[in-house]
């Protein structure tokens, strides 16, 4: 059984055993907390919502005791789920309606959850926008933007390899390093501290250090490595002349009639985490996959332009994703593909994703008209066992609406 976690932060101060730190914030019961309240632990910059938010419109149902079979034909109910697998917030959206949500934990709907690598996608549709807007070339190289990586793993390497996670480098990235370069790369981001008497130049330092891969050049294979989006990010931000929070708020959030500031994490030097930072509200990350839903339209204007959005979902050659070793990716998605930070899963009814470990999704399904969002604090960076129950919860959802 789960510790209970009502006392924690609580008390001036909290008892010692309540305390969540800074260098101790992804650890089991204390993200809980940490996942809905991450600003008061790292270094933040501000996502400002719009000051005209969109009206959301409501066809509630009950879903709490929907019942469904997993793929070992065991029986669950959404409800019993949810609680299982320790989500946080979580909401249905359907053919533009707010049909059901539910919260747990510390999960509210006002309150920043962090999203972890749903932010690559996030960034992904930021880019699209720029690239709309005559700032950004995919075919271009990284170098164009930032010489500064010229003697890195991104030298020959473009923007488009960069977004399909194409990029040939040596980085591992393995949660469990505690004295590698995983754990260098978390120093450098300031998710994990420096030691006593160490220190660290920074994410941006960091990243022109990103050692080269002795393998197949650019192009040839997937690699997911979260660095590469945190170049995407330092690219959008020179490319666009802002910060990437300003743009993500000008571009997508405010556009998209946010309700809530969200905010971004920061090295000490002032770099966003654009790999897996941001922390948005539940109702905010809805309304943004029903704009890309609808193929980047939202609240009577173009967003994020449909080709953009159509060139990231279409079914094509996905032959360098099959033959990548899916011990590094989602095992759930074989027949699948990776485009533009987004996966496409190869089901029947052609849905697509954005994945952040924890159990952070952005589920949207095109054939049944369906956006999920789902925020949680899993024990572990990744769960496939959780995974696979809800992806039947996700399909008896959407079967149950239609």
């Amino acid at each position: 059984m789960r510790e209970p976690i009502d006392s924690l932060m609580s008390g001036f101060p909290p008892a010692v055993y309540d305390q969540v730190k800074a260098s101790a914030w992804r650890i089991p019961r204390h993200a809980r907390w940490s996942f809905n309240h991450l600003r008061q632990l790292l270094p933040t910059a501000s996502i400002a919502a719009s000051p005209n938010p969109a009206k959301l419109t409501s066809a509630r149902q009950d879903l709490t005791g929907l019942v469904f079979s997993d793929h070992a034909n065991q029986q669950h109910d959404v409800q019993r789920f949810l609680k299982a697998s320790h989500t946080d917030a979580f909401a249905v959206m359907h053919r533009g309606q707010l049909v059901f949500d539910w919260f747990d934990g510390f999960g509210a709907a006002d309150r920043p959850h962090i999203i972890f690598s749903v932010t690559k996608s996030m960034a992904a549709l930021l880019a699209g926008v720029l690239v709309a807007r005559g700032k950004l070339d995919p075919h271009n190289l990284v170098t164009d933007y930032l010489p500064e990586l010229a003697k890195s793993a991104y030298a020959g390497a473009t923007i488009r390899h960069l977004l399909d996670m194409q990029i040939a480098s040596g980085f591992c990235e393995d949660y469990a390093d505690s004295d590698g370069i995983f754990m260098a790369y978390r120093r450098a981001a300031a998710w994990n501290p420096v030691e006593e008497g160490g220190e660290t130049e920074g994410l941006r330092h960091f990243l022109t250090q990103m050692p080269k891969s002795d393998g197949a050049p650019h192009g040839q294979s997937h690699h997911y490595c979260s660095p590469h989006s945190d170049v995407l990010g330092w690219v959008i931000e020179r490319a666009g002349n802002d910060s990437f929070a300003n743009q993500f708020s000008t571009h997508i959030l405010q556009p998209c009639g946010g309700h809530h500031d969200g905010y971004i994490t920061l090295d000490t030097y002032g770099a966003p985490r654009v790999s897996g930072g941001m922390c948005l509200g539940l109702y905010d990350l809805l309304v943004i996959g029903e704009m890309v839903r609808n193929r980047g339209y939202a609240n009577g204007r173009q967003v994020v332009p449909a080709s953009w959005i159509d060139d990231m979902i279409a079914v094509r050659d996905n032959g360098i994703w099959r033959a990548q070793n899916h011990a590094e990716g989602p095992r759930l998605f074989t027949d699948g593909n990776y485009r533009s930070l987004w996966y496409q899963t190869g089901f029947n009814d052609q849905e697509f994703c954005a994945i952040g470990i924890h159990g952070q999704w952005l589920w949207i399904n095109p054939q049944k008209e369906m956006v999920i969002v789902k925020m949680a604090s899993h024990d572990k960076e990744v769960d496939s066992a959780i995974d696979r129950v809800m992806l039947a919860a996700f399909a008896a959802i959407s079967n149950a609406l239609s």
